[in-house]
């Protein structure tokens, strides 16, 4: 009897985690629209061990991203720098209601790289906004992951800033 209380309760907790399915999108919302219709620069990233850094870059779509480093400029990542709120609490109402009721939680995001080519290096800085939803529904967004929302506004924060 003890054994059938703690699979229940456990079955109970689980179903209102897994029912909270996470999606991301940019902000501000006209990002996700963005387009990299422009001649893309040849790129070879030296410190692809920043893995989360290296992903969002390649879903930006802003570089060529080779393996060859002998004809293409050199991308230097940085550690990016994640901001968000100090508590879970929007959370809570997804999970008390199994993933019925909406919450959601933002991300700010400082993400820099260099871009070493002909002897010159330039630093490029981006603040990006990324929102996550929780929210059982979510479940019909599931291409909407933290790397491919913040490689949108990666890519819309560049072409913003390139006019």
């Amino acid at each position: 009897m003890k054994g059938f209380k703690i699979a229940i309760y456990s079955f109970l907790v689980s179903a209102s985690l897994w029912s909270c399915i996470p999606a991301y999108t940019a902000y501000p919302k006209e990002y996700n629209r963005a387009k990299a219709d422009f001649p893309k620069q040849k790129a070879f990233v030296v410190n692809k061990e920043l893995k989360k850094e290296f992903e969002i870059l390649k879903h930006s779509d802003i570089y060529e991203i080779v393996e060859d480093s002998t004809h293409a400029a050199k991308i230097r990542l940085h550690p990016m720098l994640t901001r968000t709120p100090p508590c879970g609490n929007p959370m809570i109402g997804s999970m008390l209601t199994v993933g019925l009721l909406p919450s959601g939680f933002p991300y700010d995001i400082s993400y820099s790289y260099d871009v070493a080519e002909n002897s010159t290096t330039k630093n490029y800085q981006y603040k990006l906004q990324v929102y996550q939803s929780l929210w059982l529904f979510n479940i019909f967004r599931l291409g909407r992951t933290f790397s491919k929302q913040s490689g949108k506004a990666l890519l819309g924060n560049y072409i913003a800033s390139n006019k």
